[in-house]
């Protein structure tokens, strides 16, 4: 390795840790300056900066300087903190270690370092390998494009804030998602072809890159350990072909053989969660016996049944994800509709729809005894979406209401799609077809009678394959032809027919 490239690495890694460091610390204000007090978790961020090699001295000197304080004021705050039962360590408020821990002596540092440089082919960049916004020329090489820098530094912020333990996973992942979304960002492309939106791509590539990064952690501290042995941690619901080896001991070489390390669908590839841990022969323990794991897995694969359908744990897991995927979908056409300026009754359904989906899912997790995972559902960062309950009542009553109505109106003759709320049209678009209205029918039907049956009408229905939108009011029918925007037919209460007689009756009864 040349001395050039060794300075590239070096300069790499301190600028990681350093804007790394940077939020830690920008967080810790915020907390600070919101609660008037260090609370819990700005004492345990603290407490990772000392951990990243910052001493007490320096991380005093940092408040300080971000909040404007007087000495007075920190040692006020500092005072504070010693008296509570919470913290962590008490020498940190006491100026007792004053010195940084030098890289040589902290381990800690040290792992997660070659984590990074591991998964990164001391690159240090692109931690979760993400291929997202690539170009694939069919050459079977990839163009990295800017916009996939842009994507890269944001996922690889999240992988360090989660992997140092100063940020949660949840707070990490809302904030990934906020800073694409904001960006522009609603779907992220891949020189395969295919598209995932911006939510469901950046959780999946940060939790495959930190249960990657979490792998090279283990093997650091397996070589430190002299251990070739590593045991797969076990999780409920798990994939079926990861099943098979979850729970149990296996060598480095059976971790590839048998639990497909590396390879895309097995040991740490994507949408995996297992981890793995050193494991001493003769000296370790292991945490799952051969019988529990055998247990677990029949009860697993024992399906249940919601609706008239059958499913095992994965099966269960993988509809909660469909549904989580659902709302997220419908939150962000809620945002859209009343960013459009839409008809407040359309967003009111929309809203009630989506708080349906709420209460399916928790009825689905229920019976499938599955914890429900809201904060994948609010990973938007949209804020409250869901309608007060006497709204969702109201509509649902509506909405009960409508489809009895529909079912009626079927009943007396009609056979298009029935719309309930009218299909909008544009009036001052139409034409009228005066000459097929009144001179081949004599319907004696003003141009001003038709715009008023479209405008009064209680429901439309869509008939001749989407072409003709038929509108009925208490006063008259219009045909209006959707590709012209023609009045094409209307008559008046003398010239209905049996069957517009009996929808009339229909729409009469419900007023």
């Amino acid at each position: 390795m040349n001395q050039e490239y060794k300075e590239k690495l070096s300069g790499q890694i301190v600028k990681n840790f350093s804007d790394l460091e940077l939020r830690i610390m920008e967080d810790i204000i915020r907390r600070i300056k919101k609660a008037g007090e260090i609370t819990s978790t700005a004492d345990w961020q603290i407490n990772r900066l000392l951990i990243l090699g910052n001493s007490s001295e320096d991380i005093e000197k940092m408040i300080k300087e971000a909040l404007n304080a007087s000495y007075p004021e920190m040692f006020e705050l500092y005072d504070q903190v010693i008296d509570w039962e919470y913290v962590r360590n008490k020498d940190v408020y006491g100026q007792i270690n004053a010195e940084y821990i030098p890289y040589e002596e902290n381990v800690q540092l040290q792992q997660l370092t070659d984590a990074i440089i591991q998964q990164t082919d001391a690159e240090l960049q692109n931690i979760t390998q993400s291929l997202g916004f690539y170009l694939d020329y069919g050459d079977g090489k990839r163009v990295l494009t800017p916009l996939a820098e842009v994507y890269q530094k944001y996922l690889d912020a999240a992988c360090l804030d989660i992997i140092s333990g100063a940020f949660d996973y949840n707070s990490a992942l809302r904030r990934v998602v906020t800073q694409l979304t904001n960006s522009g960002l609603r779907q992220i492309d891949y020189a395969s072809g295919r598209a995932n939106r911006v939510d469901v791509a950046a959780r999946r590539a940060v939790m495959t890159g930190i249960t990657q990064l979490t792998g090279h952690v283990s093997d650091y501290n397996a070589q430190k350990l002299q251990t070739d042995y590593f045991e797969v941690a076990w999780h409920s619901g798990a994939r079926p072909t990861h099943q098979v080896w979850q729970g149990k001991v296996w060598s480095s070489q059976q971790l590839v053989t048998v639990c497909g390390l590396g390879t895309v669908t097995g040991l740490e590839g994507i949408n995996c969660y297992h981890e793995r841990y050193p494991f001493i022969m003769g000296i370790s323990e292991r945490q799952w016996s051969d019988e529990w794991l055998a247990q677990k897995n029949m009860e697993e694969n024992t399906p249940k049944e919601y609706h008239g359908k059958t499913y095992t744990l994965y099966e269960a897991k993988q509809r909660q994800r469909q549904m989580e995927t659902a709302m997220r979908a419908q939150r962000e056409k809620v945002q859209l509709l009343q960013a459009g300026g839409a008809d407040p009754e359309e967003i009111t359904i929309a809203r009630a729809k989506y708080q349906g989906q709420l209460n399916e899912y928790a009825r689905f997790s229920r019976k499938m005894g599955l914890k429900q995972e809201r904060d994948r559902i609010y990973l938007d960062m949209r804020g409250r979406i869901a309608p007060n309950k006497n709204t969702y009542k109201r509509v649902i009553a509506k909405a009960a209401k409508n489809d009895i109505l529909k079912s009626e109106l079927k009943s007396a003759g009609l056979r298009g799609v029935i719309h309930t709320t009218p299909t909008k049209i544009d009036i001052s678009a139409l034409s009228f077809d005066d000459e097929h209205i009144n001179k081949e029918r004599s319907h004696n039907v003003t141009f001003s009678d038709a715009k008023s049956f479209v405008q009064n009408a209680i429901v439309s229905e869509t008939v001749w394959g989407g072409r003709f939108e038929r509108y009925y009011s208490l006063n008259g029918v219009a045909y209006v032809n959707k590709n012209n925007l023609q009045v094409r037919t209307a008559y008046k209460p003398e010239q209905y027919t049996k069957t517009v007689q009996k929808v009339m009756e229909v729409l009469k009864k419900y007023g």
